[in-house]
């Protein structure tokens, strides 16, 4: 099968490619854990908080750009990344995301929340900052939670941006130019405090709209989710077990 962003063979060298950046990110996390000297090489956070908490740390240090690669990435109404991203477009940084297709589907909202966000043949974890700085992601640690790494070597991140630049180059937007995302800035809003349970009248209070308002709303996103009701449609939002729906993966 081939396709028109980059075909069969460029997915192909893509794995290739991934799968060498893998070998040598494991490499280099194993030496560091045995105690090796692993220059431009450390631990970033062990376990999804201490990551968010070494992200958070190393936003401030980008001056000019944050590339992210994503191949999946389930909504999270408590995502500290959307603040995080919030913080250096204000700063004015570059800020460029592409995922997979099937991001799309696990995460309905990402278009949403990013309009900007592009989609290809994404089969690795990273973010690349400055071109002189990424964080990738390693072995599990000894309780199985992930690990992020910061690396400022040349081998890596030479491997990083190429990898960065093939799927960039090839691929494309997920919301296709003339047209609207998905949901609006306020359906966004309703639908990350519907799935935290947050009831009606609590999100008409927070969003300074009637309740009418937000039953409105909740009814146009069950309806574009194509799930079978308000519960539904919080499962599909907290879990990603979202049924496509034509219009929504673009």
């Amino acid at each position: 099968m081939t396709t028109t962003d980059g075909g069969e063979a460029e997915r192909r060298d893509l794995f290739r490619r991934v799968g060498r950046l893998s070998t040598t990110v494991n490499d280099l996390a194993l030496d560091h854990l045995a105690g090796a000297t692993t220059t431009g090489f450390t631990l970033l956070g062990a376990g999804v908080h201490d990551i968010d908490a070494g992200l958070t740390a190393l936003e401030p240090q980008a001056r000019r750009s944050v590339w992210s690669m994503l191949p999946s990435m389930r909504f999270n109404p408590h995502d500290p990344t959307h603040r995080l991203n919030e913080r250096s477009i204000g700063r004015g940084l570059d800020l460029r995301t592409v995922v997979s297709p099937h991001c799309l589907t696990v995460n309905p909202l990402m278009s949403s929340i990013d309009p900007d966000v592009r989609v290809g043949h994404v089969f690795t974890t990273f973010i690349l900052v400055d071109l002189t700085a990424a964080v990738v992601f390693g072995p599990p640690g000894n309780h199985g939670e992930p690990t992020a790494w910061r690396t400022t070597r040349t081998d890596v991140l030479e491997a990083v941006t190429d990898i960065w630049t093939r799927v960039w180059d090839t691929s494309r937007p997920a919301v296709p130019p003339g047209t609207q995302p998905p949901f609006t800035p306020r359906q966004v809003l309703v639908a990350s405090r519907l799935a935290s349970g947050t009831k009606d009248a609590a999100i008409a209070r927070e969003l300074g709209v009637s309740v009418r308002t937000v039953v409105s709303e909740v009814a146009v996103i069950v309806e574009r989710l194509g799930a079978r009701g308000r519960l539904d449609a919080m499962h599909a939002l907290g879990a990603g077990l979202v049924v496509p729906v034509p219009g929504l993966q673009r």
